[in-house]
């Protein structure tokens, strides 16, 4: 009597029959759900989990915890970037179009909040800076050259001074939004106005120049 064949194993990490295979943006929407519900500390197994898969498929798919990171940053700047885009169209007074750009960025992170946190936060590994500078990154390049038309830059050296703007005003927004997301003590609009006349009129608050 010939014994029963055993059964066929898959290799580790792959669906078995009738699954559905998933790709990179299939994982990383499930990884936003996940974040989005369950807040910014979650795990790569839990990930995994929520995509229906195991670890090495996200592995596979995606990479480790850091590669998640950055992906879900890029898409979350890519958001981010085209409301900003759409909140300064068309503006020509330039103090009007710096306080759209900052409601807009603003108007994200409300929108976002865990996710904003998960890839600022390295996604709970306590703030990893290259996490933050990655994300900062993205975000500066497009603000560069708006702050460059916004003030008129002609010169080499008027071109040049835009992007250590753009850093210092997306650090500035990055750590008043984690203050803003935690006390939550004020309404988005105030706080957009009140960012907007220090990037604007500065500390001496010179309004005549608005």
């Amino acid at each position: 009597m010939s014994m029963p064949l055993e059964p066929r194993r898959r290799r580790p990490g792959r669906p078995s029959a009738g699954e559905t295979p998933v790709d990179r943006a299939t994982v990383l929407e499930c990884a936003e759900r996940l974040i989005r519900r369950e807040g910014p500390t979650v795990s790569l197994e839990a990930i995994a989990a929520e995509a229906g898969v195991t670890k090495p498929i996200v592995y596979h798919h995606v990479g480790g915890k850091d590669a998640v990171v950055e992906g879900l940053a890029w898409r979350l700047n890519e958001r981010h970037a085209d409301a900003a885009r759409d909140a300064v169209a068309g503006r020509r007074d330039p103090a009007a179009a710096i306080r759209a750009f900052v409601d807009a960025y603003l108007d994200g992170l409300e929108r976002d909040r865990n996710l904003y946190l998960y890839v600022t936060g390295g996604g709970g590994s306590g703030g990893d800076p290259e996490s933050v500078l990655r994300f900062a990154d993205q975000s500066a390049a497009g603000l560069a050259e708006r702050l460059a038309q916004l003030r008129g830059a002609r010169t080499k050296k008027q071109r040049a001074a835009a992007l250590p703007w753009a850093y210092g005003v997306i650090g500035m927004l990055h750590f008043v939004a984690l203050w803003w997301l935690r006390t939550a003590d004020r309404s988005r609009a105030e706080l957009a106005e009140q960012l907007t006349d220090l990037l604007w009129t500065g500390l001496r608050g010179n309004r005549s120049s608005r």
